[in-house]
């Protein structure tokens, strides 16, 4: 037997939405040091870059989101 079967269903969820929050967490810090540092450039604004996102959510957010629940069937 091997770890994989050692682990019971709550941990392996455990581990899961560990990885996933992490994940969460840096993708979110990545893009508040880019967006800073643009800032600080003065290459865009706060309300350029506010617009942008919500223009980018609306057209790809249902794609990107079908894409990840996909992934996770696949995987079960």
């Amino acid at each position: 037997m091997n770890d994989d079967e050692k682990m019971n269903d709550d941990e392996k969820i455990g581990i899961l939405l560990s990885n996933m929050t992490n994940e969460l967490v840096s993708s979110r810090v990545r893009v508040r040091a880019i967006v800073e540092l643009l800032e600080e450039k003065g290459l865009i604004t706060r309300g350029e870059y506010e617009n942008r996102f919500k223009k980018v959510f609306e057209r790809d957010a249902i794609s990107y989101r079908n894409d990840l629940l996909k992934e996770v069937k696949i995987d079960e």
